[in-house]
């Protein structure tokens, strides 16, 4: 018999055939790690290139956290800001990159779009730096509008860590709208009335209020990291042919390689209406 598996693999797909993102600068923030913020980056990135949107992919990292995924990515080390003092601008001078692609991006008659995904445990030293450079603005005469997706799980610290950095954006960059991403790998946000986890999310969504909200599925056990783990893209794990996949696994069994896709794909489907949804520049009722 064949190696292969007879099911036939899902695929990426969209009701939309064009599409033209209103914010041409998105960052992903969040005060710490663990919440699915890097995971709903490359998932942007990748939504966006399936209609030809020039992407430039900014990720702001410890070395020792970087993936094998790498691919066509502009790294900023973390380490970097340790040796902020000593360089003019300070912990602004280390974004340097992220500055001069801006300028690029603003003269690029392709439109490019940036995608910047900061590290976890950045969100005070971002703070400085939008409010050194009047970030907000700079992007403003670049006549690039940005959105700021802030990211959490249902865990109780981490929400009330959002609620947060949402107040603190607004504070320092009035001029970069916000959206809240809710993750749903630590849970699904029902909380039973009378509890912390409730009134923390209640004061989460008041921060909230008016800002477009993203409810992001969460990747069945942990198949997506085990596909990270394999340099793979989302991309590649869904449209990938069965056997080939199987062998970048290195052979690993064709029933979980099945199941890899399967929850990769919902994901994905689950994510795309939501997220295009939010690029596009449409309010959401947080509440909904």
């Amino acid at each position: 018999m064949p190696d292969t598996i007879t099911l036939d693999a899902p695929k990426t797909s969209t009701a939309v055939t064009e599409f033209v993102p209103a914010y041409r600068f998105i960052e992903f923030v969040s005060v710490a790690s663990h919440v699915g913020k890097s995971t709903l980056a490359d998932f942007t990135k990748q939504l966006l290139a399936q209609f030809g949107i020039p992407i430039r992919f900014i990720r702001i990292e410890s070395k020792a956290a970087r993936s094998r995924q790498s691919g066509d990515v502009v790294h900023i080390d973390t380490e970097n800001f340790a040796a902020a003092a000593r360089l003019a601008g300070a912990e602004a001078a280390v974004l340097r990159p992220v500055f001069e692609i801006m300028e690029q991006a603003a003269l690029d008659e392709a439109r490019q779009v940036i995608v910047l995904d900061w590290g976890g445990g950045l969100s005070q030293l971002r703070a400085q730096i939008y409010a050194a450079t009047q970030f907000d603005a700079q992007l403003s005469d670049l006549g690039m509008q940005g959105l700021s997706v802030v990211t959490t799980t249902a865990l109780t610290d981490r929400m009330a860590q959002a609620r947060e950095l949402i107040e603190l954006t607004q504070d320092i960059a009035p001029g970069l709208h916000i959206a809240l991403a809710l993750n749903r790998r630590n849970g699904a946000f029902g909380f039973v009335d009378g509890t912390e986890e409730k009134r923390v999310f209640r004061d989460l969504m008041k921060a909230a209020k008016g800002l477009p909200v993203i409810k992001v599925p969460a990747v069945a056990g942990e198949s997506w990291q085990a596909c990270q783990a394999a340099g793979l893209t989302m991309h590649e794990v869904i449209n990938m042919e069965p056997a080939a996949l199987r062998r970048r696994f290195g052979s690993e069994n064709r029933c979980l390689v099945r199941a890899f896709q399967a929850h990769v794909a919902a994901f994905w489907m689950k994510a795309e209406s939501e997220m295009l949804q939010v690029l596009a520049g449409t309010d959401a009722d947080p509440t909904s």
